[in-house]
């Protein structure tokens, strides 16, 4: 039978052995940069992409360097000499800063801390066996820190563009195999998923009511479904309802009608809908909205009005902020139309001014001794006059050649200085157009953020271009 001082000593021992693990010396690349180029470098140099050739993912790709900078891009006790220092300790606005500085809510840079123990791993050799007690006192309060504070890796906004792909199980082989038969590409939407892509387009007409059938079968991984230009009905498009996981479908170009959308408004998933060239229009506004995860739908050269399209979008947003933004926007397209008008006028004039001030000159006889065509003696009656100077020529070709063209010729006229006239002149041209584009492009800028404040409220709705309407003369 154990002692109580066995059982004392055991428990004292035990313990010991816990706290040396916990304070056993931590590796400064492993457990500090690792993490750091994890989080915010990786993402663009890695295994799945290498931007400028460079790859950071594992210790051998990182040394290797990338395009151009090679084995520059860590020098063994060379630090301002690395490439990698250089670049992360670059201004945010330059083209070569790393991480790039692309998005204000996205942006990660590498923090003082890290940095400072990214130098002094490689002051002392870049060594992957580095420990931190082998920093000095400053570096080592800097990995303090920064193991109090371990690097995350934001996302940038574009990657919420990227589908969330649902787990589901293997598609028939022999449904796959009938969709092919009848001409119709049936793939994966991305590698290791089973969800897939169906797209009949390229089949057209023959891809009918009947053949849709053939869909049935993969209701459990139908993701994305391109029927354009098809000869799916009215009566076929009831089928679809069994296609739940259905978050994008292009209909464009089809026969279907307002009857449609009732059975439409079944697939609650729908993130894009693509009605362009179908008999649509506003009566379906109402099985439509019933899709509240749709973001973008297509209703080009359809039989939708943009007061049926307004409608749609109202009906999935707050109607009494949309009302006070559109109001916002209306007034700032006619602030906007009004100032280009008036400044338009204003430059106008002045520009007129500018012209009658380039041809109207003091000098009583050429300002230049040789002409600025030929470089030969001038011909006292061959002259022009130019930015409010009078220009001498040889002959009448020469003369000829600079009216057709006198900004080529100026740099010719030794010492050449406009008018005072025409130098005024120019001034305010220049200053009221500065005043036009600073005017305007507030407005543009307000215009801007509230349009886009409009476009994200509810889904978008995409009525297509139309051209503008020739002004007669």
């Amino acid at each position: 039978m154990k002692t109580l001082s066995t059982i004392t000593f055991s428990f004292f021992l035990l313990s010991s052995l816990a706290t040396a693990k916990e304070d056993s010396p931590k590796n400064v690349f492993k457990h500090l940069i690792r993490p750091v180029l994890d989080a915010k470098c990786v993402q663009c140099h890695g295994a799945d992409k290498d931007k400028g050739k460079l790859r950071m993912h594992t210790n051998e790709a990182l040394l290797k360097g990338g395009r151009e900078v090679g084995s520059d891009i860590v020098i063994k006790g060379k630090v301002d000499d690395s490439e990698l220092i250089f670049r992360i300790t670059l201004p945010k606005d330059e083209d070569e800063a790393m991480p790039p500085f692309e998005e204000k809510d996205h942006y990660n840079p590498v923090t003082p801390q890290e940095l400072e123990v990214m130098k002094a791993w490689i002051k002392l050799g870049a060594s992957f066996d580095l420990l931190v007690t082998d920093l000095d006192e400053s570096s080592r309060k800097a990995a303090d820190h920064v193991f109090k504070n371990m690097p995350k890796r934001i996302l940038p906004s574009t990657s919420k563009l990227q589908p969330q792909l649902p787990v589901v199980p293997a598609a028939d082989p022999k449904a796959l195999a009938a969709l092919r038969k009848a001409g119709v590409l049936a793939l994966p939407i991305a590698q290791n998923t089973n969800a897939i892509y169906v797209n009949a387009s390229y089949a057209g007409k023959s891809f009918d009511d009947k053949k849709l059938q053939l869909l049935n079968p993969l209701a459990k991984q139908l993701l994305w479904l391109n029927l354009a230009r098809t000869g799916v009905t009215d009566k076929g498009i009831e089928s679809l309802g069994k296609l739940t996981l259905l978050t994008r479908l292009h209909l464009e170009n089809t026969s279907i009608t307002d009857a449609a959308s009732a059975h439409l408004s079944k697939l609650k998933g729908l993130e894009y809908l693509n009605l362009y060239g179908t008999g649509v229009s506003d009566a379906s506004v109402g099985n439509l909205a019933k899709l509240r995860k749709l973001s973008k739908v297509f209703l080009w050269q359809t039989k939708f009005t943009e007061k049926g399209a307004e409608s749609l979008k109202k009906s999935f947003v707050d109607v009494k902020k949309y009302n006070a933004l559109k109001n916002a926007q209306d007034k700032m397209k006619a602030e906007l139309e009004k100032a280009k008008s008036a400044n338009a006028d204003k430059i106008s004039k002045l520009e007129k001014q500018k012209l009658e001030a380039g041809k109207q000159t003091t000098d009583k006889k050429a300002i230049n001794a040789k002409c600025p065509v030929a470089n030969k003696d001038l011909d006292e009656s061959k002259v022009s006059t130019f930015e409010g100077r009078k220009i001498g020529f040889c002959c009448a070709k020469c003369k000829g050649k600079f009216d057709g063209n006198p900004a080529s010729f100026k740099s010719k006229i030794k010492d050449f200085k406009p008018s005072e006239a025409f130098e005024k002149a120019v001034s305010d041209l220049n200053k009221a157009e500065d005043e036009s584009d600073a005017k305007i492009g507030d407005v543009q800028e307000k215009l801007g953020k509230t349009s886009g404040e409009l476009r994200k409220l509810g889904p978008e709705v995409n009525m297509g271009w139309k051209q503008p309407i020739a002004k007669k003369n």
